[in-house]
């Protein structure tokens, strides 16, 4: 039973710590010279010339399956001191286009969050987190808190 207690005090240790610099997923289904063609604004194209420097991958879909988007060229990118974030554009059409990348140096300036916007050319949704690979699917914060409350079980 020490032992147990052991792995739980490490568990909660671990899920509380967290250091300046995490990783994030980089990649894009997005053709960015298309994209950024059709761009005018100079705040929008400034923002979106970044999606220039991440891998294309068509397994950087919203459902994102991380094994087999490594082995197809997405990487993890370390994120001085800031957030990953994850962005999904679906066109009227169905379309989806998905970019997931860092926000280096803004952790004191956003927060974890999504924003969901709706236009006449589609829906906009862009998700910000702090925890290390925390732009794939699955929220690193449900993981933790599901698991905080299995272990609340288990030792009751």
């Amino acid at each position: 039973m020490a032992g147990f207690l052991q792995l739980v005090t490490i568990f909660c240790v671990l899920s509380v710590t967290k250091s300046q610099d995490i990783r994030c997923y980089a990649c894009t289904t997005i053709d960015a010279n298309a994209m950024l063609s059709e761009i005018s604004d100079p705040n929008w194209l400034r923002w979106l010339e970044n999606v220039r420097y991440v891998p294309f991958s068509q397994k950087c879909i919203d459902y994102f399956e991380v094994d087999q988007a490594l082995r197809d060229g997405v990487r993890s990118n370390e994120c001085s001191n800031g957030v990953c974030m994850k962005m999904i554009f679906q066109e009227k059409s169905g379309i989806s286009h998905v970019w997931r990348s860092c926000i280096p140096n803004a952790k004191e300036q956003i927060r974890s969050d999504c924003t969901k916007i709706t236009s006449g050319e589609g829906n906009l949704e862009v998700c910000t987190c702090d925890g290390n690979l925390c732009n794939s699917e699955a929220s690193l914060k449900i993981v933790t808190v599901l698991l905080s409350y299995l272990l609340f079980f288990l030792i009751r």
